[in-house]
């Protein structure tokens, strides 16, 4: 009877442990995901929305960056070079305290960029290969992944319908949209084949109607590369609005905030701003490092959460039974 009792106190507490792993917990108020350049190498730091409490999540002597929230805000997806021997990076998840950090894909390949879908089982990310820059998308267990367009930087549309990515070459970038059901693809932006950049990721509102991005387009680009700044423009390319001033340095990087009221941006020696949409009031959050901007999770808009509490209400009835 006691040894029975045992292993069963035994097996609660490895299913206990095991739910901790796969429900790990999420922040329970607003939180920035960003990579900044400290301590002799790129690791990822979590923030409040008004700059306070900088905490370095990542402590590897490899770079960490790219951070992606997963949608409970349980996980962070992120890229690391910390596989020294492969000379590349890759793409790795982890609990939103750091801990847990484990590859996605068991078979490594040059991946970076994630991006995760609204429903959690999926990522997008850009995979180089010797025929250039390309998207992929896999399963969040690293069981399958698929080729879906050339380009980079791809984010998914809040529905989970559309991916939009940058396509082109430096001097003529573009805006695309890749719808998943048909695999068909657009160039929404800009709409006329003219000289432009687009620097980095190409962000949707969180009410899928708009699209946030680092334009320079003022030619030569080279002569002009401080006037390069942060648009909006409607998801169908009209309607293009310029957030930023151009007064220099060149501003990038835009995240939304979960609300949709505001954008982070990357600006003036590398440290982060937020700017209102509608009022334009710009508060900067970063005063130290090297940054790069991620992500940014409101546990108010996240998915619930639902870590199966049965499997515990069943096994501690057996337990007490025996």
């Amino acid at each position: 009877m006691k040894f029975a009792c045992m292993c069963a106190l035994l097996s609660l507490v490895l299913v206990c442990s095991s739910i901790d792993r796969i429900w790990a917990e999420a922040p329970e108020t607003p939180k920035i995901a960003f990579t900044s350049f400290r301590e002799g190498n790129r690791d990822i730091y979590l923030m409040n929305p008004d700059g306070t409490q900088q905490v370095k999540i990542t402590n590897h002597r490899a770079n960490d960056g790219m951070p992606a929230w997963s949608p409970t805000g349980e996980q962070i997806l992120f890229a690391s070079d910390r596989d020294k021997q492969k000379l590349h990076w890759d793409i790795y998840l982890m609990d939103a305290n750091g801990s847990n950090v484990q590859a996605v894909f068991a078979k490594f390949a040059d991946r970076s960029q994630p991006a995760w879908s609204p429903d959690g089982t999926q990522i997008a990310y850009r995979r180089r290969e010797p025929s250039g820059s390309l998207i992929y998308v896999g399963t969040i267990d690293g069981k399958h992944e698929e080729k879906v367009a050339i380009g980079s930087c791809p984010t998914w549309s809040p529905d989970g319908t559309e991916i939009a990515f940058v396509s082109g070459h430096p001097d003529q970038c573009h805006i695309n949209i890749l719808k998943l059901g048909t695999r068909k693809q657009k160039v929404i932006f800009p709409p006329k084949a003219r000289p432009s950049w687009i620097g980095g990721r190409v962000v949707w509102s969180p009410q899928g109607d708009k699209l946030a991005f680092s334009w320079l387009h003022r030619v030569p680009l080279g002569d002009f590369a401080d006037t390069q700044t942060i648009y909006i423009v409607n998801r169908d390319g009209t309607g293009l609005v310029q957030l930023v001033e151009e007064a220099g340095p060149q501003a990038g990087s835009p995240v939304w905030s979960p609300q949709g009221d505001a954008l982070l941006y990357i600006h003036e020696d590398r440290q982060v701003f937020k700017i209102g949409v509608d009022d334009k009031q710009v508060e900067q959050l970063t005063h130290i490092g090297i940054n790069y901007l991620g992500d940014w999770f409101d546990p108010a808009y996240a998915l619930p959460v639902s870590p199966k509490p049965q499997l515990l209400t069943t096994l501690w009835g057996e337990v007490k039974q025996e």
